[in-house]
């Protein structure tokens, strides 16, 4: 005889087995009263006794790590988090500011590093400089030893480079902790250099920062030192905030791959330029010769004016900044570049006029796309990430038949593996058939360490783009 159906699970009338225990239903569903169990392991690695013996030194707090979160550190990532701290010491000889100076050490009171303390960031510590094989130094440098020895070891790696040169004055000096100094961004702007503060451990270098850039070392005749407006709460600056420290122009005249360009060291956004894809922009334009190229996102038209220059036949630049359309019309203006035209719009929007025409409509055969960071923060990830997805979605379908996409991103925290796949997702939604052709990323003068992912922000797609042979 077939079984009846039993109940829907919840069901008040549903019969209790009788070898199963009744449910308790007298106690809350989270007890804040019962005592932990000794012999329960917890979930989170229990706090270490502190080493005894920590060297110490004057000035630095001394940073003791949990059981198993100094591999990172043993790796070169230069970022420590605040749970896998598990003892702070304030200094020998004051208190804990945020910012300062630290020593840290592994469980076992081996020397893991030098570097900087904030409390109040989810990044806890910043790292300077690597120990050694748990060998202490003898002495760590002060801050204006330090600044000094990083610059100009800094500006020694631009030289090697060629940088600046006859055909380039603007240039990423410091690259943050790419150079061992964390939170701090300097681009060299022919006789000046713009530096942005991002962090509360480089706020404290600022006087020593600009001290070494005007000396003869640098030989910086202005220095504008500028907060980033997006700069965490946690970090305790201003984000927007500025200083000027000599006769800081207006505007400055750069040679940029050999185009004049115009930079507002007090405005415009970072820096008042981006330096990073400088090689990407002569790269692209080989690809523009007798073609109709649309640069979206121009920001001042990097891409769109070497596209112009390669002999591109015709470049719509797009932005929604009224001010950078300006300076990207002027640039054009400047370089003698008639074909070159800007507008000020929704680039989603213009790619999409693009995307609905005809199939003998008048395409771009070269499109590129540079969004804003459309992920500055681990909760906007999720929608972030589907941002690009659709931006790169409506530039497959914007693009002509064999044409050439040139996708970038400039969200540290969209990993390259990730930035591939949404360009596979993206392909798959235009129903467009897309070649990867080169993966690159930010310039040479933007070095990052071999374990710091995070570092390595820019990821730029070069591909072709086809319709799909079998639709």
């Amino acid at each position: 005889m077939p079984r009846p159906p039993s109940p829907p699970q919840g069901r008040p009338d549903r019969p209790q087995r009788p070898d199963r225990p009744q449910q308790r239903t007298d106690r809350p569903p989270h007890r804040t009263d019962r005592p932990s169990r000794p012999d329960r392991p917890q979930q989170r690695t229990a706090v270490p006794a502190l080493p005894a013996n920590l060297p110490s030194w004057p000035g630095l707090a001394r940073i003791v790590l949990r059981p198993g979160t100094a591999t990172p550190v043993l790796s070169g990532h230069p970022w420590i988090f605040s749970g896998a701290i598990a003892h702070i010491l304030p200094p020998p000889d004051g208190e804990l500011v945020p910012g300062g100076a630290c020593a840290v050490f592994d469980p076992h009171g081996r020397y893991l590093g030098f570097g900087f303390y904030n409390a109040a960031s989810q990044i806890a510590v910043r790292v300077v400089e690597p120990g050694l094989d748990g060998l202490e130094p003898k002495s760590i440098p002060d801050a204006a030893t330090l600044v000094r020895e990083r610059l100009k070891r800094a500006a020694a790696l631009r030289r090697d480079l060629g940088l600046p040169s006859a055909s380039t004055n603007a240039f990423r000096l410091v690259n943050s902790e790419g150079d061992g100094l964390p939170g701090v961004t300097i681009d060299r702007f022919a006789d000046g250099a713009v530096v942005q503060i991002s962090s509360a451990g480089a706020s404290l270098w600022q006087p020593h920062i600009v001290a070494s850039l005007r000396s003869k070392d640098h030989g910086c005749a202005w220095v504008h030192v500028r907060v980033p407006t997006d700069i965490h709460p946690s970090e305790g600056l201003i984000g927007g905030n500025s200083e000027g420290f000599g006769d800081v122009p207006p505007e400055v005249v750069v040679h940029h791959n050999g185009l004049r360009l115009h930079v507002e060291p007090a405005g415009g956004q970072k820096t008042g330029m981006y330096c990073d894809q400088r090689e990407n922009h002569s790269r692209v334009a080989e690809l523009a010769k007798g073609r109709f190229v649309l640069d979206a996102y121009c920001h001042t038209g990097g891409f769109g004016l070497h596209a112009a220059r390669a002999g591109a036949s015709k470049v719509v630049a797009v932005d929604a900044s009224q001010r950078a359309v300006d300076l990207a019309t002027a640039h054009a203006t400047d370089n003698d570049l008639p074909m070159f035209t800007a507008q000020a719009a929704d680039a989603i929007h213009v790619l999409r006029h693009y995307a609905d025409l005809p199939p003998d409509g008048e395409r771009p055969s070269l499109v590129i796309v540079d969004p804003p960071k459309f992920v500055a923060r681990s909760a906007a990830l999720e929608q972030g990430l589907k941002k690009y997805t659709h931006v790169f979605t409506v530039a497959m379908q914007a693009v002509a038949q064999d044409g050439f996409l040139v996708a970038c991103s400039c969200s540290g925290l969209v990993d390259r593996q990730t930035f591939l796949r949404l360009l596979g997702q993206a392909a798959h939604n235009a129903g467009r058939t897309v070649q990867l052709l080169e993966l690159r990323s930010a310039a040479a003068d933007h070095p990052v360490a071999p374990a710091h992912a995070e570092g390595s922000y820019l990821k730029v797609a070069i591909c072709r783009v086809s319709g799909r042979l079998i639709a």
